[in-house]
């Protein structure tokens, strides 16, 4: 058997925003509820900091991607010459 050398399929899938958010909100859910040990609210507790940090990682990953593609398109649309600006840059004084 050839070792395959290591890419993406050998990670985990990462879970979605969507799913993070929502085993959040069953966390959420299940603290408020209570009737939980000390031991168990706090394991939960733990594991909603894990998914919160991780939702906050998808939207600022996702909040810089948007930030990119709109600079991109900013600059892509400077580079293109207005047809009418040759005509009236003469007559800005007149």
């Amino acid at each position: 058997m050839v070792d395959s050398p290591k890419n993406s399929d050998t990670k985990p899938p990462a879970k979605s925003f969507e799913n993070s958010f929502s085993q959040l909100e069953e966390v959420v859910r299940k603290l408020e509820t209570g009737g939980l040990s000390l031991d168990e609210a706090t394991k939960l507790f733990e594991s909603g900091m894990k998914l919160a940090s991780k939702c906050n990682e998808i939207l600022s990953s996702s909040e810089l991607k948007i930030t990119r593609l709109q600079a991109n398109f900013a600059e892509q649309m400077n580079l293109v010459p207005a047809a009418d600006d040759s005509d009236d840059s003469d007559d800005v004084d007149a």
